[in-house]
């Protein structure tokens, strides 16, 4: 068993809700998992991809330097898992590149998501952002009370 690094509150929420952290996986969802596999060539990187989730969703700081941390973590965590679970010296090089892409995917493609989650509804609706749709008043009419 690999060991990974994690943030104590994320070994507690994977306590406290097993079956929430055993949805969080590598893929954004729907097509994107296909996209994404939550393996890299046959290898599963999932516990990785869980722990990055969770750092996205519920981190209690909210900043970039946070999101690059959690990206990091992502990261190092595959390459661990790479190290430990692949024998064969061209299927781990292979393996290190694609985790370079999934770090990369989520460097370029990630910011969305993280900060999706630290947005309030209110703060959404008062910045004019299109990411929830929310209901407005009709205006009245002219003469109406």
């Amino acid at each position: 068993m690999t060991k990974l690094f994690a943030d104590q509150e994320c070994w507690e929420f994977k306590k406290k809700f097993p079956d929430e952290f055993k949805s969080y996986g590598c893929g954004p969802g729907g097509v994107g998992d296909f996209l994404v596999p939550d393996t890299i060539y046959g290898l599963s990187v999932r516990d990785a991809c869980r722990i990055h989730d969770f750092g996205y969703r519920h981190s209690s700081v909210s900043s970039e330097e946070d999101r690059k941390k959690h990206d990091r973590i992502l990261r190092n965590n595959c390459l661990r898992i790479v190290n430990d679970h692949t024998k064969y010296r061209i299927l781990k090089m292979l393996r290190y590149r694609r985790v370079k892409t999934y770090y990369m995917a989520v460097r370029f493609f990630g910011s969305p998501a993280y900060w999706e989650e630290r947005n309030d509804e209110k703060e959404v609706q008062e910045s004019g952002s299109c990411l929830k749709k929310t209901k407005t008043d009709k205006p009245k009419a002219k003469g109406a009370k």
